[in-house]
């Protein structure tokens, strides 16, 4: 199969698979603020997918080696389809029916992220991989425009069975997307990966360019991404006090829009050999992040959010490009799933402490704290790289599982 219809199938799966996933959360978000009446509901709603992939990280690495994939993919959205039909026909979405719904669609998410990473490592080239992955991945972030159109343009036509239509259709459609990959050919090497702790943390000490860019992506994503979860309720219907759900739809509009033209924009520097450094674009991400809660109107508020999600992106993909670079074929299931895992450690460290600083010092407050711990761990990252021995091997002998 050529590289663009591999290409094409992956973003079709993406978009669909994430546009259902992000759809529940938005909608159990704002169903938990508006209708609960909760605001910390409200943001745990939106930790709660995050929860299984940690506790579950190396359960998810073994079934990733094991399955491979292409059926991966295709029984996580199939999974994911029954789910979404029961959460929204079958419970009347109290607290603990959309917390558990959040965590349940969360786990199937994470299981087809994974999917998708050790796809590209399998199916594509390495001189293929920082041009597929932030094409592959625009897909999301229209996925994430698409959810928040739902919300802005229908709010009256939301109705739970239209909620069941929407989410059971779109995964639907990445199940059968996922039937059309081919199989992925066998690893050369012939090694299989291991989930053992272990092994992860010898793999690290041994490859310094990939510890040095998965530390980096988790410190990324905890703090920034982390403001991403935090804001996409509270920044407009509490720090702003817009009503309903339109304004939540054009937030998220807003950062889909910010994130495809940051995976275009990061793709076409990488052509060129000029991908953006992190000395350059964190410090404007930090920067638009606060601006975004502390300058008056949602125009004013809403460009600067546009501003610290482009740069973001861009962040974002630089890191997980050299990522999937780094990593051995035989490793990519058990990085993948450690990189979320740990990722999604530090949504939830980050999530939970930020919800309960919201109502003390306020969204500007809370943004202030993520930006002054992410420079913090980046200079902590740097002293500790400075005294990290790596072996001299280059193709060190890692302990069995």
């Amino acid at each position: 199969m050529s590289t663009r219809r591999l290409t094409a199938l992956l973003w079709t799966i993406n978009l669909s698979a994430i546009s259902a996933s992000m759809f529940v959360y938005l909608y159990l978000a704002q169903h938990a603020y508006h209708t609960l009446d909760n605001l910390l509901v409200s943001e745990f709603v939106l930790v709660a997918p995050l929860v299984m992939p940690v506790l579950l990280a190396f359960q998810l690495n073994q079934v990733a080696a094991r399955v491979g994939p292409r059926p991966l993919l295709f029984a996580a959205n199939a999974a994911g389809a029954c789910g979404c039909a029961v959460l929204f026909l079958a419970t009347t979405l109290s607290t603990w029916s959309v917390l558990i719904g959040a965590a349940v669609v969360g786990t199937l998410d994470a299981l087809q992220r994974v999917a998708r990473i050790v796809a590209i490592k399998r199916y594509f080239s390495a001189q293929d991989v920082r041009h597929t992955v932030p094409l592959t991945l625009t897909a999301q972030f229209i996925a994430g425009a698409l959810a928040g159109a739902l919300l802005a343009f229908f709010p009256g036509r939301l109705t739970l069975s239209g909620a069941a239509l929407a989410t059971t259709s779109l995964m639907g459609l990445a199940a059968a997307c996922a039937l059309w990959l081919p199989h992925p050919a066998p690893d050369a090497t012939g090694e299989r990966s291991t989930a053992s702790l272990t092994h992860a943390v010898a793999l690290l000490r041994h490859t310094p360019a990939l510890r040095d860019s998965l530390l980096g992506f988790v410190l990324l994503g905890a703090c920034f991404q982390g403001f991403y979860n935090l804001s996409r309720v509270a920044l407009p219907a509490h720090h702003l006090g817009l009503p309903g759900t339109f304004h939540v739809g054009v937030l998220q509009i807003t950062a889909s829009l910010a994130a495809v033209l940051g995976a275009l924009a990061y793709s076409a520097l990488s052509r060129r050999q000029r991908a953006p450094g992190l000395a350059v674009v964190t410090p404007v991400c930090a920067i638009a992040m606060l601006a975004a809660c502390e300058l008056p109107g949602v125009a004013a508020s809403f460009t600067s959010y546009f501003v610290y999600f482009f740069c973001f992106e861009l962040a974002f993909f630089r890191l997980q490009s050299d990522i999937v670079l780094a990593t051995p074929p035989a490793n990519m299931p058990l990085v993948a799933t450690l990189q979320y895992a740990l990722v999604y450690a530090g949504l939830m460290l980050t999530g939970g402490v930020g919800a309960l600083l919201i109502g003390p010092i306020g969204l500007s407050g809370t943004a202030l704290c993520l930006a002054l711990g992410y420079f913090a761990g980046q200079a902590l990252l740097r002293w500790l790289a400075r005294r990290v021995v790596t072996p001299a091997s280059a193709h060190p002998t890692l302990p069995e599982p």
